[in-house]
């Protein structure tokens, strides 16, 4: 049970359907692992994502291992060195949000399109 605090802390989670006190209890219960290789401005991304949600970081394998892109694929996303850190950001969300996801059961698994990439707009 969430204490006073959590409820204070989370509140915009408990009012989302997909989440809820039972899904809330579920993320302060459980923790991530960022998988090795990953791109580290994705990963810095992904660890504050999953920390704002309640769960803890792990040293050790957990059940809820976050696999991010590495730097390759970041720069693929960009297309542009200026888009790197939007590309890193972008896939870093991504993979929190997915594995938050997994943890408090809703949705299902979803997937980047293969030939997404970032590129700069015209500026008028």
């Amino acid at each position: 049970m969430l204490d006073a605090e959590a409820k204070r802390r989370h509140a915009r989670h408990l009012l989302l359907v997909e989440i809820g006190e039972a899904g809330q209890e579920r993320l302060c219960q459980a923790s991530f692992r960022i998988a090795a290789g990953a791109d580290p401005r994705a990963a810095l991304v992904a660890e504050e994502y999953l920390s704002r949600s309640g769960m803890q970081p792990a040293p050790v394998a957990s059940r809820h291992d976050v696999t991010l892109a590495g730097a390759d694929a970041v720069a693929r996303l960009a297309g542009d060195a200026v888009l790197q850190e939007a590309a890193a950001a972008l896939l870093g969300a991504y993979g929190a949000v997915e594995t938050i996801k997994r943890c408090v059961g809703a949705g299902s698994a979803g997937q980047l399109p293969g030939g997404l990439r970032l590129t700069r707009g015209l500026s008028s």
